[in-house]
């Protein structure tokens, strides 16, 4: 058992742990191999044991159904081509065709059509699988598996730029780089967050 008396860092208690972590998939980050990854992030694990980041974002504002032109905050790694989601599914998984980072506060991503339902301030959106779907027929493209462990930002621009990978302990949210929401962290029944 490991604790971390660090209020800064994100994960506060280590239960277990897969050994060896995992190395990131660069190339789908919006900086790709020059940018800087901070404890804390959701990590799905494919077949050869390659760590994707699960992308989230926190909508900025309200959105109508037909609507376009979606903000959300700063903190994400979503790029042109992605497509998003919100969390539960409602809403029908769009790609991005243009992100607009020009307002201080906020960046804009355009999408083809709306998304059929209207969506509140604070709704997570996720990386979707595929375009023009929702509920049951809509998939995450990387569904979590782990929180990322790290004592220090990594630093994207080294070979083999890994992480420790948390199963079971104790995460502060309001630490993470990237946000989550009950959707999110009920796929985590033995990680409290607090």
């Amino acid at each position: 058992m490991a604790y971390n008396n660090n209020p800064n860092r994100a994960v506060q208690l280590i239960l277990e742990d897969i050994s060896g972590g995992a190395v990131i998939q660069k190339d789908e980050l919006k900086n790709g191999a020059t940018g800087m990854l901070s404890e804390g992030i959701l990590i799905s694990l494919d077949s050869n044991k390659i760590g994707h980041l699960t992308k989230t974002c926190r909508l900025w504002n309200d959105i109508e159904s037909s609507a376009t032109g979606i903000r959300v905050y700063k903190s994400h790694e979503f790029k042109v081509g992605d497509i998003v989601i919100n969390t539960i599914k409602t809403a029908t998984a769009r790609n991005i065709t243009a992100i607009d980072t020009s307002a201080i506060s906020y960046d804009q991503f355009t999408i083809g059509s709306g998304f059929g339902v209207a969506i509140d301030t604070g709704a997570i959106f996720i990386e979707a699988l595929a375009s023009g779907v929702s509920g049951t027929d809509a998939s995450y493209k990387y569904s979590p598996d782990a929180v990322g462990v790290s004592e220090f930002p990594i630093n994207l621009q080294f070979e083999n730029s890994g992480f420790g990978l948390l199963v079971r302990g104790r995460v502060c949210e309001a630490k993470m780089p990237y946000p989550v929401d009950a959707t999110l962290k009920a796929l985590f029944p033995l990680i409290r967050f607090v």
